[in-house]
């Protein structure tokens, strides 16, 4: 769901958060209580995204429902590492993929869509990530999103994109009414 928050239909909020982060709560409950009824060692693994650690205007649901699934794999992990059940969230650069297809088309989005992985790459680095890592930056728009978020604080860098968002082309664009 992309374009304003209040322009969308709730109805569209809600399911992009159910299908990002409702939907990942109630089956890793299911899972997390069946392996430790069994005794079962394991790994959860958790699809979020670059987009999880940078404000999102024009894709707050998806920004802010990635977000939840980072702090949830983190803490979730500190409960269950020691009973031999890992989690990992991994936060891949945009995969060239048609995921962007039906979206609201944002100058953002395509300038990142530049540097995107293939989602060949993807199934190695996750496989090798489960118990090493609990938060896994894959791809360099990531991974430079990371390295903002190590230099400016994160209240800074929410107050600046408040600040700036109206500047924004596609800020403008929906504005008036485009696509």
């Amino acid at each position: 769901v992309t374009g304003f928050f209040d322009k969308s239909p709730l109805a569209a909020q809600l399911c992009n958060l159910e299908c990002n982060a409702t939907a990942a709560v109630s089956i890793s409950h299911h899972f997390v209580q069946k392996m430790q009824e069994d005794k079962l060692r394991g790994a959860i693994v958790f699809t979020s995204s670059a987009a999880a650690m940078m404000p999102g205007p024009f894709s707050v649901m998806y920004a802010s429902s990635k977000a939840f699934m980072s702090q949830f794999a983190a803490s979730l992990a500190a409960e269950v590492k020691s009973k031999g059940i890992d989690v990992c969230a991994v936060h891949p650069s945009p995969v060239a993929s048609n995921f962007y297809d039906k979206a609201h088309k944002l100058d953002a989005m395509e300038f990142f869509k530049q540097f995107s992985v293939s989602p060949d790459a993807l199934p190695d680095v996750i496989f090798a990530s489960i118990g090493r890592s609990v938060l896994r930056d894959i791809g360099g728009v990531c991974i430079m999103f990371r390295l903002v978020t190590k230099f400016v604080d994160t209240n800074f860098l929410a107050m600046i994109t408040a600040a700036t968002a109206h500047t924004m082309a596609d800020y403008k664009r929906y504005s008036s009414g485009g696509k």
